[in-house]
């Protein structure tokens, strides 16, 4: 017994109620390390308070007991779950660079190589020639499939996908042009015309700033990827990080806007 610990040491280490072990008992997650038959105390040893520790930093990061509990019983090697912490991750990450662009206060364009999650979409293809047509078309298709009763992924930022490869020859104007709309939804509830994007390595632009120069933006990008002699695999992906911050007075200078490409 001297090696073993009770309830109210335990929950005072652990920073948890007693109701919480319980809670995590009844769920399959803590086993005592001894019940007294007689009286009833629980005991716990090390072990227990590292497990309890860790399901501490598990829920921390977003996890359901389910969850978590699909983690023990898979020996941390669910696939599963892995896909569902990488999308959770992934946001982390995008809300991480939107913040610091914005804390910066500078209009700039940074590169990188990112892994862009997979995603179950309900789409429309339209034609328009500003970003304001692509604004108009995803709002409206935003607002059909909320009223079609679908439900939009929490950490799936809409996209759209340009059609076109101009900007890449450093050609990219305001033109006429056919893009897709596209906004992602929770995989249990999407409809059967939903159209599903594999997880794929992608060349990224994330771009602070207004969109008074789109054609700058554009180009500028083109070029990165032919002095980088990148091979797209699929058309490009503009992903409105901004879209999950909903206040209406966004100031424009303060758009964050990742540009993503798919690569072999």
């Amino acid at each position: 017994m001297k090696s073993l610990f009770m309830v109210n040491q335990v929950v005072k280490s652990c920073g948890i109620s007693r109701a919480t072990i319980l809670r995590l008992e009844a769920k399959g997650l803590l086993t005592p390390a001894l019940v007294d038959q007689e009286t009833g105390y629980r005991y716990y040893d090390n072990h227990n308070i590292s497990k309890i520790l860790q399901i501490k930093s598990f829920l921390n990061m977003g996890l359901s007991y389910d969850e978590i509990l699909l983690y023990y019983t898979s020996n941390g090697s669910s696939e599963k779950l892995l896909k569902k912490i990488e999308n959770r991750y992934l946001l982390a990450k995008d809300t991480y660079e939107e913040m610091k662009l914005r804390t910066q206060k500078e209009i700039k364009m940074t590169y990188e190589f990112i892994t862009l999650p997979e995603y179950v979409c309900y789409q429309k293809e339209y034609s328009g020639t500003t970003v304001g047509d692509r604004y108009t078309n995803m709002y409206n298709l935003f607002h059909e499939v909320i009223t079609k009763g679908y439900r939009p992924l929490p950490s799936g930022p809409l996209f759209v996908i340009n059609k076109r490869t101009d900007f890449i020859e450093n050609k990219f104007i305001n033109t006429p042009c056919d893009f897709v709309c596209c906004v992602p939804l929770e995989p249990a509830y999407a409809p059967k015309k939903a159209v599903v994007y594999p997880s794929c390595h992608a060349f990224s632009c994330l771009y602070h700033g207004d969109y008074t120069d789109v054609a700058h933006i554009y180009n500028e990008f083109g070029e990165k990827i032919r002095e980088l002699n990148i091979k797209p695999t699929d058309y490009m992906r503009t992903i409105a990080i901004v879209a999950p911050y909903t206040g209406r007075d966004i100031n424009t200078d303060n758009y964050v806007t990742r540009l993503a490409i798919p690569i072999d």
